[in-house]
C-alpha cells in the first residue's frame, strides 16, 4: 500500500513539486527512447556528441587549448572514426586542470564529487543539476529492468563507512526509511559481519539488493557454507567490481534470483546494464557517448578494447573523451528483448587489474575467479603485479586449507603464465578493501599493450 502511495503521490510530490526536478520527466522520455530503432538511437548520440565537442570547443578552456595544440576543429569531424585526431582525457589531466574544464560564465549550482581513488590519487570533478536528473532517471531506468520500482524496499550493500558522526548516520537513516531503502556497509567481509548481514538481509525483507559485487558474492557463500536459505527478492543488482561466470552462479545459486549486472564509474554513473534477458549491457545512450578503442582505431564487435565515455548532457564541466582506465568488449548482435539500445558484451575490468605474462600475454579479468574457484579451501585471494612483472599472490586460508595449497596454485598460474613468470605466494589473515568499500581481486602496475589475444 505504502510502495504504490509512494511512486505514485509522495515521490513526484516530493521530486516535482518541492525539489523542482525533472527526473520523472527524463525517466519517462527514457522509458519511450529505449524502444526506437537503434539506427535512430546511434543517429541521436551522435548528434548530441558533436553539440558536446562544439560547446566544449566554445566555453571549456582547457578542451580549446587542447585542440589547437592537436590542429583539430569540431567542424572537420563528420564521423566517430574522426575522433581519433582529438585529445583524450586522462585521470591525471582532470587532477593537474579540474579549473580549466569548467565552462566559462558558468553560474549555476555544482554537486561535487570524486574518483575513489583506487588507482591512485583520487580525481575530482562537478556537475550540475540538470546532469543529477537525468543520471537519475538512467538508474531508474535500469532498475525497473531488474524488477524494481520506486517505492519498493531496497537493501545496499555499499560503501558508507562503518562508523559515522551521530547526527550524519540519523539524517541518513531519516532520508533512507522515507524512500524505503537500507544501507549496510560493505567495509568489512569477515565472517561475523557476514552473518550480520544476513541477518539484517531477514529483518528487512527487501525486494531488491543492490550491492558491490564482491561483498554480494561473499554474503551469497557464507549463506551457502552456513546453509542459510535467504527471503526470495525480485532480483539483484551486481556493480561497481566486475562480476564474473563463477561469482554470478554463486550469488543467484544462494537468493534463488537473477543478478542484473551494472556497469558504471563515478565520473558519469550509469554506462550500461543488464535487462531481463541478460544477453550483455544496453548502453545508456541518451546521456553518454561511448568508444571501444583498440590503438588507433575503433575495437571491433568481440575484441576487448580501452573504454572512453563522453558526457553528452553536462555542461557545467563536460568530460569528453574520458579515459576511465576500463577494458570493455562491444557487442555483435542485438537483444532478443527489442530495445534499440545497443550493447557490451562484457566488461573486462581496469586496464592496471589485467595480469601481464612474460611474454606479453594478458590473463582476463575473468581468469582468477576461475581458477580459485578450484581451490575452495581458500577463503579469500588478491593478485598484485608489480611495474617488473613480478606477481603476488596473498591468500586467507579458510575451511580445510593445507600448507602444500600455495604451492599447487603456484604450480598451476605457471601453466598460463610459463615458468618464466616471477610468482610469490603469501598466507595473510587479511586484505583491506580500497577507500570506498570495493575489494580488488588483482591489481596490475604493468601498462597493457592491445592488439595480442587474451588468455582464457
Amino acid at each position: 500500500m505504502y510502495a504504490a502511495l509512494f511512486r505514485h503521490v509522495l515521490f513526484p510530490l516530493y521530486e516535482t513539486r518541492l525539489r523542482g526536478r525533472a527526473t520523472l520527466t527524463y525517466l519517462e522520455e527514457m522509458e519511450r527512447s529505449q524502444w526506437r530503432p537503434e539506427s535512430e538511437l546511434r543517429e541521436l548520440n551522435w548528434r548530441r556528441m558533436l553539440e558536446a565537442l562544439r560547446f566544449a570547443e566554445e566555453r571549456i578552456p582547457w578542451y580549446r587549448r587542447r585542440f589547437a595544440d592537436y590542429g583539430v576543429r569540431v567542424k572537420d569531424v563528420h564521423a566517430p572514426e574522426d575522433l581519433t585526431s582529438f585529445p583524450v582525457l586522462t585521470k591525471a589531466d582532470l587532477r593537474a586542470h579540474g579549473d580549466e574544464l569548467l565552462a566559462e560564465g558558468w553560474t549555476g549550482k555544482l554537486h561535487k564529487s570524486g574518483t575513489g581513488g583506487s588507482t591512485g590519487e583520487p580525481a575530482r570533478f562537478y556537475y550540475d543539476h540538470a546532469t543529477y536528473e537525468h543520471r537519475s532517471a538512467a538508474a531508474l531506468r535500469a532498475d525497473r529492468w531488474a524488477g524494481a520500482e520506486i517505492g519498493q524496499r531496497e537493501l545496499y550493500i555499499w560503501g558508507i563507512p562503518p562508523v559515522e558522526p551521530r547526527w550524519k548516520k540519523w539524517k541518513r537513516q531519516l532520508h533512507e526509511a522515507a524512500i524505503r531503502k537500507k544501507t549496510v556497509s560493505a567495509f568489512n567481509l569477515s565472517e561475523a559481519r557476514l552473518a550480520e548481514v544476513v541477518d539484517e538481509i531477514f529483518r528487512y525483507q527487501p525486494n531488491i539488493i543492490v550491492g558491490y559485487t564482491n561483498p554480494l558474492y561473499y554474503t551469497a557463500r557464507y549463506a551457502l557454507d552456513t546453509g542459510r536459505k535467504l527471503p526470495a527478492l525480485k532480483g539483484i543488482i551486481a556493480t561497481a567490481e566486475r562480476l564474473s561466470k563463477h561469482q554470478r552462479e554463486t550469488i543467484e545459486a544462494a537468493f534463488q534470483t537473477p543478478v542484473f549486472d551494472r556497469y558504471g564509474c563515478r565520473e558519469m554513473m550509469l554506462i550500461g546494464a543488464e535487462c531481463e534477458r541478460h544477453e550483455g549491457k544496453h548502453l545508456n545512450m541518451e546521456n553518454i557517448f561511448v568508444e571501444i578503442r583498440c590503438g588507433q582505431r575503433l575495437a571491433k564487435p568481440g575484441e576487448p578494447g580501452e573504454v572512453l565515455i563522453s558526457d553528452l548532457v553536462c555542461r557545467s564541466m563536460p568530460l569528453l573523451r574520458y579515459k576511465n582506465e576500463d577494458v570493455a568488449v562491444v557487442s555483435d548482435k542485438p537483444c532478443s528483448c527489442g530495445r534499440g539500445l545497443p550493447m557490451l558484451a562484457s566488461v573486462e575490468g581496469r586496464v592496471l587489474d589485467m595480469i601481464v605474462g612474460p611474454d606479453g600475454q594478458l590473463l582476463a579479468g575473468e581468469f582468477f575467479p576461475y581458477f580459485f574457484k578450484d581451490h575452495p579451501t581458500v577463503a579469500r585471494f588478491q593478485v598484485h603485479q608489480d611495474k617488473v612483472r613480478a606477481i603476488t599472490i596473498k591468500l586467507i586460508p579458510g575451511d580445510g586449507f593445507k600448507p602444500d595449497v600455495a604451492q599447487l596454485i603456484e604450480r598451476d598460474l605457471r601453466r598460463f603464465l610459463g615458468d618464466r613468470a616471477n610468482i610469490q605466494v603469501q598466507i595473510v589473515d587479511d586484505i583491506p578493501v580500497t577507500k570506498g568499500g570495493k575489494f580488488r581481486m588483482t591489481v596490475s602496475e604493468v601498462p597493457i599493450e592491445f592488439g595480442r589475444e587474451a588468455a582464457a
